[in-house]
This record gives C-alpha cells, sequence and structure tokens, in this order.
C-alpha cells in the first residue's frame, strides 16, 4: 500500500468511527474501533490496559483524543500487522 492509499484508507475508517463527527476520535469511540478490528482478525478482544495503551501511543500532543494526523500512525500500524498475516 503506498502512501496516498494508507491515507485514503486512514481517512475513511477515521470518518467511520468519528461517530460524533468532532473531528477527533475520543476514546470510547476508539474502544469501538479496537474491539471490531479484534473481531474482524479473529483475535482476542483488547483489555482496558490495551485501549489505554493505544491511546497514549496515538495521542502524541497528549490531549486524550486522537486527531486525524495523530490517526495516521494507526493506519501504518494496520498495515503492518495485517501485512504480516
Amino acid at each position: 500500500m503506498n502512501s496516498l492509499q494508507l491515507s485514503e484508507f486512514s481517512n475513511r475508517v477515521f470518518d467511520r468511527y468519528d461517530k460524533n463527527h468532532s473531528g477527533f476520535i475520543e476514546k470510547d469511540e476508539l474502544n469501538t474501533l479496537l474491539y471490531n478490528l479484534a473481531m474482524e482478525m479473529n483475535s482476542q478482544q483488547p483489555t482496558k490496559k490495551e485501549i489505554d495503551y493505544m491511546l497514549s501511543y496515538l495521542d502524541t500532543n497528549n490531549d486524550s483524543k486522537i486527531s486525524r494526523t495523530e490517526f495516521q500512525r494507526l493506519g501504518e500500524l494496520m498495515v503492518k500487522v495485517l501485512g504480516n498475516k
């Protein structure tokens, strides 16, 4: 997947999970996203600790929400994980 495809993919996922259209993925939206991702991958559901870790990993400016730019890191990570399956 090239960088344009990754950006488009990340934007589609971001828009799907930004339920309140705030322009950010908040913790409850991230929780839903990670649960759905685990289900799609036939993996065990993430724990609260794992969700908190992912929020802190993505939230580079520490405002407790994930901007579209910060969300790109999750897209990159998902491509790496799915590419290795």
